[in-house]
Parts: structure tokens; sequence; C-alpha cells
């Protein structure tokens, strides 16, 4: 074990072995490898390196070094003892072996050494005679309560405190209530001389942040190791390797969507609908939502307990129910084998079922018996009669959907009990396995996309596999980056990076994929399989390549005039805009000549000629006059509108068509001719608008806006105006990029309000979003 004053700065641990199976030299590895100084982790144990400036830094640089050594020092002898506490505590050993992962029984030092000699072994430890247990020192590590640790660290013959209570046993020996406070104080503050002179106090204040980040590990462990218990479970015979590989099938099959098609190359030969072999998403239940407590913030989802009499979901830690009358999604009645079947009705529809298993019918009564009424008619009594109708019922049931079909595939019932016996045994090894509903729920529908797809399933156990560990790794990503902060290790940056390119490189990328990704997240609403993402809907889009559009339409310049349409601006609006645009303009040229000195890229001859010369603040002065003359015509041709006489229109007169509002030029009281309102003022209306979009008694507005006026006007009119064809050119190349960014904005809330359409009217539907549990 290294005592050197300045502690060595290995790289990051990878993990390539779980916590519970390192040997002394790695587990002192690890706790170096922890970030140093931060608060409540392990990397407590060292101080960060000093960094000394000011005017005297000299004198500070030795003061912090001396002070950094020694902490350095304490941070080593700690570490000692612990590592030598787990040594003495431990009755395994690595044998003499080259790969030193095997362990065999240290017969040549129980003579020598006592056994737990430091007391860091709680009672739930099955002790030996020799006061030893038979795991490694990692697998002891892993176990250890926090007053274990601090006997560790301490090194005191016999322990400091108390294993289970982390009480100082000073204070356990003491006569309990006789004791003063004074003294229990002193148990606290007493100074330990084996653990550099600290205090009980500051001991355990270093202990809590290494066991938090034990606790961490541990946890990180457990879930790095599923996937291969995942597989144990289903297929031993199987290598990590090709699991991988068939969820590399599997991902590119239901994210992707570059699957085999085969089914929907048969369903196509029949003219029949096409499914997209995509994982569909349910309308989660409350039970298998994240749930938090409001009362305590426990947010252990193993400590939810349902009520399924009453419908509450209640937090087993203070007793508060998170959600009550949660309706029950199963049968109404529990069926056995042999008794009569109670229900009137079967389970509520599921979606990673095709129509016709959820519009399927069920004969009550006794069970399915293969075989059964072989004998032939009158070969048997009531029951076999039974028999020979739900076999026939069966028969009919499994082959409809090839009932007047030519093409030979995969029949569509034999595919949806395939379905509901994986789903039977993915809920079996989640509860094996203690995984959560969300990860089960989430395999569940990426083996349903899976079987669309394919005509056969082959390796049936081993896409179980792959399925649970797929749907694990997706809902557990954020988790291990949580558990890593937690722990306290170096971070090198690289998970953090690579979680952003996993969010923002399929969207530009793959925008099938990232259509792909957003389903997952979406519910099913509606006849055919609409799904809707509410939540990329507010975050301004679905699908790749919407965001960033709808994100430029919606903010360029943080000016007033961007939150309204441009055909309502008044001159005010008008004259902000072209002031915005002429910044704009001013700063393309200015890149372009730029560009063109520095020979960056090449220039259109042409194009360079036809740019003004001179500065930036020079182009953008120019500019300005510009605007000016453009705010002159546009209240000009105001007044002359108006006057009835316009320069954008000609001077001849407007032809007017006869409209509503000259009826009454004629006098004539036309019946019904009040407003439709609702029914206030003498019980007529006269609280709505008219069919001019005003109120009674209100003048409506007449003529067009400023905006209207200015979009009215093409490249050629506004080179006239300006006397510059290019400038005009320029002006009218940004409108028509502001228009493009308005229509952008017009498509995406048209969007949006279709989606909340949709999703009110699936709310209106409640039993669409209902599975079978």
């Amino acid at each position: 074990m290294s005592t050197a004053a300045t502690p060595s700065r290995p790289t990051p641990n990878n993990h390539t072995k779980p916590l519970w199976d390192l040997s002394p030299p790695e587990i002192e590895r690890w706790i170096r490898s922890l970030s140093p100084g931060v608060a409540n982790t392990g990397g407590m144990l060292f101080p960060k390196p000093p960094s000394g400036g000011g005017d005297n830094a000299a004198a500070v640089d030795d003061a912090e070094k001396q002070a950094y050594q020694e902490r350095v020092a304490l941070g080593n002898l700690l570490l000692k003892n612990l590592l030598v506490s787990l040594s003495m505590a431990s009755d395994t050993v690595e044998s003499g072996g080259s790969n030193g992962d095997e362990r065999q029984p240290k017969r040549q030092r129980l003579d020598q050494e006592q056994g737990d000699a430091n007391g860091i072994l709680d009672p739930s430890f099955s002790k030996q005679s020799n006061n030893t247990v038979s795991e490694g020192e990692g697998a002891i590590l892993s176990r250890l309560t926090l007053g274990g640790l601090v006997n560790g660290l301490a090194g005191v013959a016999g322990g400091v405190v108390d294993t289970v209570t982390c009480v100082p046993l000073c204070d356990l020996n003491s006569n309990g209530d006789n004791g003063s406070v004074g003294d229990k104080k002193s148990g606290v503050e007493q100074i330990l001389e084996s653990a550099g002179n600290l205090t009980l106090k500051q001991l355990i204040k270093i202990g809590s942040g290494l066991h938090r980040s034990i606790s961490a590990r541990t946890e990180m462990d457990v879930m790095s190791t599923t996937p291969r218990r995942i597989a144990d479970l289903f297929c031993p015979e199987l290598s990590m390797a090709e699991l991988n590989n068939i969820r590399r099938r599997i991902h590119d099959t239901v994210v992707l969507g570059m699957g085999t098609h085969s089914s929907a190359h048969a369903a196509s030969l029949e003219e029949e609908e096409k499914e997209i072999p995509v994982a569909k998403r349910l309308g989660r239940s409350e039970v298998e939502q994240w749930q938090r407590c409001n009362t305590c913030n426990n947010n252990d989802q193993s400590s939810f307990i349902l009520d399924r009499k009453n419908g509450d979901l209640i937090c087993t830690t203070c007793g508060t129910v998170v959600s009550e009358s949660i309706m029950h999604e199963g049968s109404q009645y529990r069926k056995f084998e042999g008794e009569e079947d109670r229900n009137h009705h079967g389970d509520a529809p599921n979606p990673l079922f095709s129509d016709s298993h959820n519009m399927s019918t069920t004969l009550g009564g006794v069970s399915f018996q293969p075989g059964a009424g072989m004998g032939g008619y009158g070969s048997g009594g009531k029951r076999n009669i039974e028999n020979v109708l739900r076999n026939a019922h069966a028969y009919t049931e499994m082959n409809i959907s090839q009932f007047g079909k030519d093409e030979k595939k995969t029949r569509i019932g034999y595919k949806d009990r395939q379905k509901k016996d994986a789903f039977y045994q993915m809920a079996h090894a989640g509860d094996a396995l203690g995984l959560h509903e969300a990860v089960v729920q989430r395999a569940k529908e990426l083996f349903a996309g899976f079987r669309d797809d394919r005509e056969m399933v082959q390796q049936f156990k081993g896409v179980l596999a792959a399925c649970l560990c797929e749907a694990f790794d997706q809902l557990s990503r954020d988790g291990r980056r949580i558990l890593k902060r937690r722990a306290g290790e170096a971070d090198d940056g690289n998970d953090s990076k690579a979680g952003d390119e996993d969010e923002a490189q399929p969207k530009v990328l793959n925008a099938r994929a990232s259509r792909r990704n957003d389903l997952h997240s979406a519910s099913l609403a509606g006849k055919g399989g609409l799904l809707l993402d509410t939540t990329a809907v507010s975050h301004g889009g679905i699908g790749g390549g919407a965001l960033s559009t709808v994100a430029t339409a919606q903010s360029m310049t943080g000016q007033p005039f961007e939150s309204k349409a441009a055909a309502t601006w008044d001159l005010d609006d008008c004259r902000s805009w072209m002031m915005e645009a002429s910044k704009s303009i001013a700063r393309m040229w200015s890149e372009a000549q730029q560009s063109a000195m520095d020979k960056s890229y090449s220039i259109d001859s042409k194009d360079l000629n036809n740019i003004p010369k001179g500065t930036r603040d020079e182009l953008e002065g120019k500019l300005v006059e510009d605007t000016l003359k453009l705010c002159e015509f546009l209240e000009s041709e105001l007044n002359n509108l108006s006057n009835g006489k316009s320069n954008l229109m000609g001077n001849h007169q407007r032809v007017r068509t006869p409209r509503v509002e000259d009826m009454a030029q004629l006098g004539i009281k036309w019946q019904h001719s009040y407003e439709r309102g609702s029914g206030g003022k003498g019980g007529v209306g006269n609280s709505g608008n008219t069919i001019f979009g005003s109120k009674p008694g209100q003048t409506p507005q007449r003529g067009k806006t400023a905006g209207q006026i200015l979009l009215l006007l093409t490249a050629k009119k506004f080179g006239t105006i300006l006397q510059d064809m290019v400038a005009g050119a320029a002006f009218h190349k940004e409108l028509k990029a502001l228009i493009g960014r308005e229509d952008a904005k017009k498509r995406h809330e048209r969007r949006v309000e279709a989606t909340q359409a949709r999703l009110k009217q699936m709310n209106r539907k409640p039993w669409l979003q209902k599975r079978v549990l």
C-alpha cells in the first residue's frame, strides 16, 4: 500500500469488476480515483491540489503545500487502516494464479491474526469460529454499515462506535441515564491517535461520505450486472456478444425501422393495411408511473404498495395515500383451473395485440383441454361437448386471419399467442430480478414491435432477454449518471458529452429514427394507432428537424413586432423591422467582403461587384437612409389610401363590389338584422361581434395596414423606391425570409392544435388507454 506524500491519480475506473469482487489493491485504486475534496463523497479522504495566487504567491504556496501534504498523509493513514481491517476480517486471500480472480481460504494466518479485531462486522455477517467471514474484502466493504466503516478507518482494537447505531462505545458503556451531557459530548469529541489525531465527529463525517460512495458504487454494479443476470435466467447458453447482436437487431427493427418488413410485405400482397413495426406506447397506469411522496419526499419505488381492494397506492414510509381510486384493469374475478369462469367480459383492450385479439370472444366454463373430443360425436357427455366447442372456437380465432387468403404467412392469432406467452415470462422475470414495472412494460413494447415485423422469431428466449436488457439500458442511463455523481467518481466529461450526443445526433443524422424515438414516449389515441407526444409539442415539435425551425420562428431579435403577423403591422412596427433588416443586411455584406479578401470561399464576381463598398458602419448608415425612404413611402401610401388615391394601386378609382353594408342605403329594414349575442341588453344580444368583426357601435377597420402594403412590394418596387436595385433586392429577401418563418410558425401551431384536439378526444375515451395487466 502506498504511503507517499502525494496520492496517485489513476484513470477513472471503468467498473470492469463489481465492488464485491475487488481485492485490496483494487479497492485502494478505486478510492484514490474518486474526485478529491468533494463533500459527502469518498473524495473527502484526500484534499484538492493547492492553487496559490495573489501578491505573496510563494508564501501562500508553501503554506498550502504543507497543509496539502499533511492532508494527504492523513488520507493515506485512514485508507491503510481500512484495508488492514478488511483483510483481517476476511477469511479468503487471492490465490497465486495469474488471473487473480480465484480466491482460497487463508490457512497460513489463522493462528497469527485475531480475525475482526477492529470490530467492523455487524451482526448480519455470519462469523466463523475465528471471528472472520468467508467473503472477500470487496464483498465485506459493500456490506459495511456506517459504524463498521468508521471502526475500520479508526484502526482501534475493538472499535470506537457501535456497528449498528454508530453510537460511541464509551457512551454505551456509561451508566445510561446517569451519564451527563458532557460525558456524551466527550464521546463524540474524543481524539483518535491512530486516525491522525482526528476527533470521532470528524471521522464519522469522513466515513459518511465514503459510505455514500460505496452505496452508489454498489447500486451501479448491480445495474451493470443486471443484463447478465437476465441472460442467465432466460438463456444461460448465450454469450453476451450473441445477446448484444440480438439487441442490435431489435433496436434497428423497432427504433430505427430497419427491419425485414416481411409481415408488411405479406400484407401488401393481399392488399391489407400495413402495420408499422414500432414499439407502441400505452397510456401508463398510475401504478407504473414514477412515484414520489409529497409528505416524506420518498422516491424509493419498492416502498409503495397497492391496495387493490380499495384502489389506493400507499407510501409505506409515512403511510400517506399517494393515489386513490385507481381503476382495476384486470378481470373482475379470478379463475382457477377446473372452476367456472364468473367474468362477464374479458380484459381491457391492449394496443400491443392485434385488433382481432382485442375484439375476440371467449367461451366460459371449463378450461381448454388438448385432444378433447377426439372420440367423435356422442363419445362423451356434456363435458366432452364443451371441449369440442372450445376447440372449434380456438381454431377459428387462431386461423380467422387466413380464411379466404391464398398467401401463406404467419397467422396473426399465433403472433398474439406468442406475445401473451412472452409477456407472461417477462412479468415473472421482472418479479424475480426486482425490475421496475416500467422496464417490463418497455420490454413488452419492444417485443411487440419486433414480433409484428418478423414472420418467424428465432431464439425466442434470447429475444426475451434482449428486450429486457434493451429496456433496462434505455431507462437506466440517467440513473447511472446520477449514481456516478453521488459516488464522487472522477468525471472525464465523456458521459455528459455522450449523453448530449445520444439526444442530439439522431435528430441530425436520421430524421426517421428521431420520429420513431419520439413515438416511444407517445400515447395511443383513436382508431388506426395515431401516436401523440404532448411533451414534444411543448418543446417545439415532433420529429427530426422541426425543433430548430420553430425555435428560429419564435424569436429572432426580441422586438415587439415579432409577436404579430406581418399583415397586421402598423407604421412603427414596419419601421422597427426595417431597422433590424438594415443591420442584418449590413452584416452580411461586410462578411461577404471580408470572406472575399481572405479567400476563405469562392464568391461569384458578379455578386461581389453588386455589393456596395465600405465598412460595416458605412453600409448600415446607407441602409438606414433607405429605411427612412421606405417609411416615407408607406406613410404617403396610407394617406393616399385614406383619401381614395394610391400610388401602389394606380390613380384610377378601384372597382368596388356592393357589400352587405350597402343594403342599409336602400331603406329596407331586414328581419333578424341584429347580431347574435349572449342574450343580454334586452334579450336581443349586443355582446358579440358583427359580421364585420367589430362591436356594435364601433367603426370597423377599413383599408390596408402598413404591413399589408409592405407585403405587396416586389423586389423591383423596392429598388424603384430606394433608387437602388441591390438594396431593394436585399430588403425584399429579408421580407421573404420573414414570411417563411411566419409560415413555419403557423404550420407548427396548426400541428399543435390538431394534436391537442386528438388528445382531448383520447381523454374522452379513457377505455382506449386500458391495457392487460
